[in-house]
This record gives C-alpha cells, sequence and structure tokens, in this order.
C-alpha cells in the first residue's frame, strides 16, 4: 500500500513511447518502458503508456480547463499513467520539477486519478508552488452529493482520511472544506470522539472515522486512510488518554485471515473475540498517526470493530 501513492494521468503530443522517451530525455528526465527517475527526483515513478482511446477529453471535463486546453487533450497522442510513492504536500518541489518537465516533453495536462481532477500543467507547477493549503486542496480534492449527504474525495492524495456529513450543500460546504484544510496545514493528531468546528460560532460536531464506503479497495478514488463522518450539531468530545492500543497486525488483517481460513462469513461474536485477544502495543496518538502512514492505511476502530468489518468485507460495488 506504501508503494503507490499518487496517480497521475497526463496526455502529451507524443504518440508513441518512444517519443515520449526522446521529449523527457531533452528534459533530463530518463524514461523506460517501467519506470521514470531523474537526478533532480529522490524517488522513481512506475509508469504505463496509453493510446489514445478517444476519451482524453472527456476526462478532463470538469470545467478546470479552458476550451482550448480540453480540445487539446483530445486530440494528444497518448497518455502516461504514472504512480508516485510520494503524498502531494510532502513532496510538493519536486512534483512540480516533474510536471514542469513533462510539460516541457509535450503534457498537455495533468489529472489526478485519486479525484478524477485534471489541470493544465502551468496551474500544477503554480499550485505546488503556493505553499497555499487552499490552493492545493482545491486543486486535489472534490466534493460529492449523494442524496442528502456530501463527501470529499482526494484526500488520500495528502495520506489523509476524507471527510462526510448528512447535511444541506451549504452547511456541507461549510464544514468538510474546512476540516480537510485544517488537517492539511496544521496535521493534527485527531481521533475517534474528537469534535470540530471551523470557528466559534458554529456547533462542534462529533468525528467518527470509519472505511471509505464510496470506493471499492483497488479504485484510485478509494482512500485507505477512511472517512471522518461527521455528527450532528452539539457534539461533545470524548475524554482521550495519553496513549492508545494499536494492533500489530492490525485488527483488518487478523479478520482478513481469520475469514478466508474459516472460508465462510465470521459470525459477530467471532470478531468480538478476535478483537478482545489481538496483540496491541500502547503508542502516542502522535505515533499511531505516524504508524498509520507508513503502512499506508487506516485500522478499523475497536469499539466499531463488528460495523465496520462489514463495511471492510462488502464493499460498494
Amino acid at each position: 500500500m506504501t508503494e503507490d501513492r499518487v496517480r497521475l494521468f497526463v496526455p502529451g503530443v507524443a504518440a508513441t513511447m518512444a517519443r515520449w522517451q526522446a521529449a523527457l530525455a531533452r528534459a533530463g528526465v530518463t524514461l523506460d518502458d517501467r519506470s521514470l527517475t531523474s537526478q533532480a527526483l529522490d524517488f522513481h515513478a512506475t509508469v504505463e503508456w496509453v493510446d489514445n482511446d478517444g476519451s482524453f477529453g472527456e476526462a478532463f471535463g470538469y470545467g478546470t480547463m479552458s476550451a482550448q486546453e480540453q480540445s487539446a487533450v483530445a486530440d494528444a497522442g497518448s497518455a502516461l499513467v504514472l504512480d508516485l510513492p510520494v503524498y502531494l504536500d510532502a513532496a510538493a518541489p519536486a512534483l512540480a520539477a516533474l510536471i514542469g518537465a513533462l510539460g516541457d516533453a509535450g503534457a498537455l495536462g495533468v489529472r489526478l486519478e485519486q479525484s478524477k481532477l485534471g489541470w493544465s500543467v502551468a496551474h500544477w507547477i503554480r499550485v505546488l508552488h503556493s505553499g497555499d493549503p487552499w490552493m492545493l486542496y482545491r486543486c486535489a480534492v472534490v466534493t460529492l452529493r449523494d442524496g442528502d449527504g456530501s463527501r470529499s474525495c482526494g484526500m488520500h492524495a495528502f495520506g489523509l482520511p476524507d471527510a462526510q456529513i448528512q447535511a444541506p450543500p451549504s452547511d456541507a460546504d461549510e464544514l468538510l472544506g474546512p476540516l480537510n484544510v485544517y488537517q492539511l496545514a496544521e496535521d493534527p493528531v485527531l481521533v475517534s470522539g474528537d469534535t470540530f468546528a471551523p470557528d466559534a460560532q458554529t456547533p462542534r460536531r462529533r468525528l467518527e472515522r470509519w472505511p471509505d464506503d464510496g470506493y471499492p479497495p483497488g479504485h484510485p478514488c478509494h482512500n485507505p486512510f477512511g472517512v471522518w463522518r461527521l455528527g450532528a450539531e452539539g457534539g461533545t468530545a470524548d475524554p482521550r488518554s495519553d496513549l492508545r492500543p494499536v494492533f500489530i497486525p492490525a485488527l483488518v488483517a487478523v479478520l482478513t485471515a481469520a475469514e478466508q481460513n474459516a472460508g465462510r462469513p465470521l459470525r459477530r461474536d467471532e470478531v468480538e473475540n478476535l478483537t478482545d485477544r489481538g496483540a496491541c502495543i500502547m503508542m502516542t496518538h502522535d505515533d499511531a498517526k505516524k504508524l498509520e502512514r507508513s503502512r499506508g492505511y487506516a485500522d478499523l476502530e475497536p469499539e466499531l470493530a463488528w460495523r465496520q468489518w462489514q463495511v471492510v468485507r462488502e464493499p460498494p460495488a
């Protein structure tokens, strides 16, 4: 899970892999059949070449590019799909340099597959150099509406959970963006039972971390760090201890292995028994968060293990 953290879809004028290689070499980047490297980068990207099947223009059709820019993308010769082992915010200068080199090699735009947001090369470079968390957030994260609910999509490009709420769109916009930018700008240690409000005048809401039930695992938009569910107005924070138990191995891995061995769905008593008997170490909340980010996914909440396990084992289609 930790190898590929960001996926970029990059259409360009080059019609073949050989032409991409030649153009990138002139920009100081080495591209072989499977990887991209540069002396200016401290990481390498895995690469897939994609022929233009006629859908490139539509892939950038969300109002983030001008009609002229989108038309150029529609006529692109081919595209590269890059999987990067870094998060957007942590590697912003390096990513700006990489996208600049891609632009010099004829790239016509860059789409972040975690959220499907695509922008021009110049816009990406400007945002990545800005150091402005709101600009970076708006460049990488979208808000999706579903009935009476709203949720963000794309925060896993920063190694962070998304957020969702059952509220009118205007209320959702006033809460989801500030919560996500707060995570991005301040990197706070948040845990289930904490509360959040964007300002002193807004009623606080209780936070609960849940697995992502919007996209199935393996989908680029699936957030392995889960989703913050914001409760009703006036929520009260739970007491927080200095240490928290962290399952080693992760509880979700233990339950997955147990269900595979059983060859059938685990019963509630079995899930609860495995949770109660699981091996844990006590860690500070900050150290637990660092472990989660390095591991590349969030574990289940022990108090909600049975209900959350149902989300994990029956993901959306």
